[in-house]
């Protein structure tokens, strides 16, 4: 691999890193940003609402802005929404404020993740290609684990604020590699989507905000669902569609989405049930309880380490199930958590079994989800991983935060998460078991 394809790597990585761990580090903060600025309960909730939405709501408009307008273009426009957001978040000083940066933060993390991913497509081919999205896939689940570790480190030790300021020195970096590395391509003379774009946005809007923000649940629901129903009739019509309605021919593809989003959904529970349990049940410190999520973290560092190997041994169908497998025995392992478990026992030793998990999933998931594609279609196949990634998350967390909403008991409440945890996995495992092999279709 020569040194250019190294520093696209780097960028590729660092981009979903920083996306990653910008996603959790703000949850161990909450209480003092909290105190800071004032914020109520239902404000606070919108600190992170905000960016979950925006991310959702763009996400698939960020896959083929890079498609038409170059990625490198791309890649900086997001870099730097990204940045002027956390540097506003940073400097918050009300609540309007922190939201305004937050929604910032999200639409350039939309652009920024598929965009990253397609490069990784456009630049990489056989078993480079094979250790490049195994990096690229797993390094999701280590961002998360990692940012609940500085989120903690940070909440301790140190301002919330920093929690935000430590992305600008990296985005300062990916646009020097940026400007310095990536060739600018032609724009493509292709009519705008306008109409599909709009109505993407918006339904994907309305989606994540009836999971995540309103209390009229059904009518959002009943609102995402129309919008998502003329967008899919507005695909199937327009010339340039933003998203290739064959796409989702390939039984591959359409599978590999659907487990990643039950996955993503479970381990988003998981992270948010477990970091309660363990400050309420077990009263470690936000420190404690970002270091209690170590273990997680190295197991899915070791299982990115060896899952190249394994894909190109035994193929990315049987690696999946491998690693379903695992998270499937964690989740249930933490059904079995009560009041008297110790952490070794009854925390760590499941989360060796999700790392691993974690690990070997990543990147079968992530593989199988652009498998096929042909390069004017990589923008938006990296796209649809992660609106599957991001609304399967919100999805997930929301109903095993909801399921357990009126039970007082943090154990009691812990054990019904863990449960649909189970299920959820249960079901990512049976689908990816009926994926079959299939010639390119796109």
């Amino acid at each position: 691999m020569n040194i250019r394809k190294k520093l696209i790597l780097v960028i590729a990585l660092l981009s979903y890193f920083v996306i990653a761990i910008d996603s959790s580090v703000v949850i161990t903060a909450l209480t003092k940003i909290s105190n800071d600025l004032s914020l109520n309960q239902s404000t606070l909730s919108w600190v992170q609402n905000a960016y979950i939405l925006s991310f959702g709501g763009f996400i698939l408009i960020g896959g083929r802005l890079g498609d038409v307008f170059g990625r490198k273009r791309i890649l900086n426009v997001s870099l730097i929404l990204f940045g002027i957001g956390s540097v506003l978040a940073g400097a918050a000083t009300s609540a309007m404020f922190m939201i305004i940066a937050r929604l910032f933060q999200g639409i350039g993390a939309a652009i920024l993740a598929p965009t990253s991913l397609a490069l990784l497509m456009d630049n990489f081919k056989g078993e480079e290609r094979v250790k490049a999205v195994a990096w690229y896939g797993s390094i999701s689940g280590l961002g998360g684990s990692v940012g609940l570790v500085l989120g903690g480190f940070i909440a301790s030790y140190s301002s919330w604020r920093n929690g935000f300021f430590i992305n600008i020195p990296l985005v300062v970096f990916m646009l020097i590699i940026s400007f310095n590395i990536l060739k600018n391509t032609e724009i493509k003379n292709e009519k705008f989507d306008i109409y599909g774009t709009v109505t993407s946005v918006l339904g994907l809007f309305s989606l994540v905000y009836a999971i995540n923000g309103t209390k009229n649940v059904v009518l959002w629901l009943l609102l995402s669902v129309a919008l998502l129903c003329a967008f899919i009739a507005i695909e199937s019509k327009t010339k340039q569609p933003i998203v290739p309605l064959h796409i989702f021919k390939s039984n591959i593809r359409t599978r590999a989405y659907l487990s990643r989003g039950l996955f993503v959904g479970a381990m988003m529970g998981f992270w948010f049930l477990i970091s309660q349990y363990m400050q309420e049940v077990l009263h470690f410190t936000p420190l404690l309880t970002g270091l209690a999520f170590f273990p997680l973290t190295i197991f899915t560092f070791m299982g990115a380490i060896k899952v190249p190997a394994f894909v190109y041994k035994y193929g990315d169908k049987k690696t999946l199930i491998l690693g379903l497998f695992l998270l499937l025995n964690g989740f249930f392992w933490l059904t079995f958590l009560n009041s008297q478990s110790q952490y070794i026992l009854g925390i760590a030793i499941p989360m060796i079994l999700l790392g691993l998990g974690q690990g070997f999933s990543m990147s079968p998931l992530t593989n199988l989800g652009i498998v096929n594609t042909k390069t004017e279609d990589a923008g938006v196949a990296s796209g649809l991983v992660n609106v599957f990634h991001q609304i399967g998350g919100s999805l997930g967390i929301s109903i095993m935060v909801s399921a357990g909403s009126n039970i007082t008991n943090p154990v009691t409440s812990l054990h019904v998460g863990m449960l649909i945890g189970t299920i959820m996995v249960l079901f990512a495992l049976l689908i990816s078991l009926f994926i079959t092999n299939e010639k390119n279709d796109s």
